[in-house]
């Protein structure tokens, strides 16, 4: 690793794991794409990163120590991300076993379904380790299969292609559990990584939420707040997604957890649907909105705006009194007062009061760093009518 990098760094970025293409002052070598480098802050030594000529965030910064990034330092991180997650979820098997650079392996994540895992890399470094990484799975748990879920935006600013496909084994039907429940899960065909687990803190409460309500799930995917609502003693539960597979998925798990006589499911667009709701004058006791992101950079920030405010402006109209909204967002730069601002002007141009009673973030599988500000993302607001 004699390759090194010297960095100028603003004082309220030190802590930070990346380093910003304008930040460097000065290469020792030439290090090329998806290197591992020494980094410098003037002349305090910083950590060892991965290179990025090409990218923005130029350098990942994966440990504070001079390390190579070997079979051995991944078998280590994911042993100890195994750990983290027998402890703060120990009556769970399945879950986000990596989440990037929260849990030191920036440019990385693995979800684990039993011993199928499907695993994402959004820097050049790790798309590059692959085999590495797969090799140190083995060396830590039992697997059956790691499919890639590679087919997404982030990895354009790394120049890296969109793919995805098999790495390892032979793919199965998976059944994954959660709180007691079973979800059905397709790997291959499921969008992002086949299932948010991101959202299991947000599901439980709503469960506790639901006894004799009259519910409905807005963007219900493959049913996980619907079977929660039924599980929870809603009267009736009806879930809308606009992906057929997705429905399918969800009625079939409807019928593996015994809550096909409370759930139904609907093909629909949720912007038309929500608006004929409100036509027909149907009133629900409790709406979930867990939209995916209207917008995915600030520059696009306006129109996903008024996106957000929209479809909760509509659920809102369909609230029975005393009626509860659950609505989230998983946009990044949809920030804590920016949901908060679209849900107050929602409720001030339909003449509604709300009260907030509670509010929910990302499972603790996906930790957020203290001095990463990014690993935060999904933010969620529960809102009574009174």
């Amino acid at each position: 690793m004699e390759k090194k990098i010297w960095v100028i760094r603003k004082k309220v970025r030190n802590q930070h794991p990346w380093v910003f293409s304008n930040e460097i002052r000065k290469i020792v070598g030439k290090p090329d794409i998806g290197d591992t480098v020494l980094v410098y802050d003037r002349d305090k030594f910083v950590g060892s990163g991965l290179y990025n000529p090409y990218s923005l965030i130029s350098i990942r910064i994966y440990s504070k120590k001079e390390q190579d990034l070997n079979k051995t330092f991944f078998s280590e991180q994911i042993q100890k991300a195994l750990k983290n997650r027998e402890v703060i979820l120990p009556n769970e098997k399945d879950f986000r076993l990596v989440y990037g650079e929260s849990d030191g392996i920036p440019g990385l994540v693995l979800d684990k379904y039993q011993n199928h895992f499907a695993l994402q890399t959004y820097s050049a470094g790790m798309d590059m380790r692959q085999n590495l990484i797969v090799q140190a799975m083995q060396d830590e748990m039992p697997i059956d299969c790691v499919i890639e879920k590679n087919d997404f935006r982030l990895r354009d600013a790394e120049k890296l292609e969109r793919r995805e496909g098999i790495i390892y084994g032979i793919p199965g039907t998976v059944v994954l559990s959660e709180a007691d429940l079973k979800y059905k899960v397709n790997i291959q065909e499921g969008q992002k990584t086949g299932f948010y687990y991101d959202q299991r803190i947000t599901r439980t409460k709503v469960k506790a939420l639901c006894q004799n309500k009259n519910v409905l799930d807005v963007f219900c995917y493959t049913g996980g707040f619907t079977l929660n609502a039924a599980a929870g003693g809603a009267k009736a539960v009806l879930g809308i997604d606009a992906s057929e597979p997705a429905i399918k998925l969800a009625q079939d798990n409807a019928i593996i957890n015994q809550l096909n006589h409370v759930c139904k499911f609907q093909v629909a667009d949720a912007f038309t649907i929500l608006r004929e709701f409100v036509k027909e004058h149907r009133r629900f006791d409790l709406i979930v909105l867990d939209p995916p992101p209207f917008f995915k950079s600030q520059r696009e920030k306006s129109r996903g705006l008024r996106g957000y405010k929209d479809i909760n402006l509509q659920a809102m109209k369909l609230l029975s009194d005393g009626g509860i909204l659950v609505s989230s967002t998983c946009s990044h730069y949809l920030f804590w007062q920016d949901l908060l601002d679209v849900l107050t002007q929602a409720a001030q141009d339909i003449g509604k009061s709300f009260k907030i009673i509670d509010r929910t973030t990302q499972g603790p599988d996906h930790p957020v760093l203290l001095n990463m500000p990014e690993s935060e993302y999904l933010r969620c607001f529960f809102l009574e009518v009174f």
